[in-house]
């Protein structure tokens, strides 16, 4: 078998494994087999394919590795993404206990669930048995309003 086709099946191996891994190394590993070909295809010595393939899988990773790991950063930060959080919002609840207007927090029952909640100073005091809207939350705490 010819060096260059070595280099190649490597080239198409290490990409299949990159596919299953979601890794960069396999990635980079990759591209660095696919350059020595060149060296392998001129004739040149196993020692500069390997030269080659070793400089171009670091160049790669270099290059490569910024830009995946803010691939996957964007990604993960999308706000699209929404959490089952959000779908308390816009919901009526109960209040269970006064909210107060200097921020204390009281709490609201949301379809059979008990909340810590706040709401702007504007809207309060809110007493128990008063029917409010969920407009926000911040973490576990529901922020709500009078419902109109």
């Amino acid at each position: 078998m010819t060096p260059w086709l070595v280099w190649l099946i490597s080239a198409i191996v290490l990409l299949i494994i990159e596919v299953f891994t979601g890794t960069v190394a396999a990635l980079c590993l990759s591209v660095g087999a696919l350059l020595a070909i060149v060296p392998a295809v001129l004739g040149t010595g196993i020692v500069w394919q390997f030269v080659v393939a070793s400089a171009g899988s670091v160049l790669s990773f270099l290059v490569l590795s910024p830009i995946v790991r803010r691939y996957k950063l964007n990604k993960a930060s999308r706000s699209d993404q929404r959490s089952n959080m959000d779908a308390i919002i816009g919901r009526t609840g109960i209040v269970t206990e006064q909210i107060y207007p200097d921020g204390r927090q009281g709490r609201v029952k949301v379809d059979g669930d008990n909340w810590l909640a706040v709401a702007d100073a504007a809207h309060c005091p809110l007493l128990k048995g008063d029917a409010v809207e969920v407009i926000s939350y911040d973490s576990i705490v529901i922020k709500v309003k009078p419902k109109s």
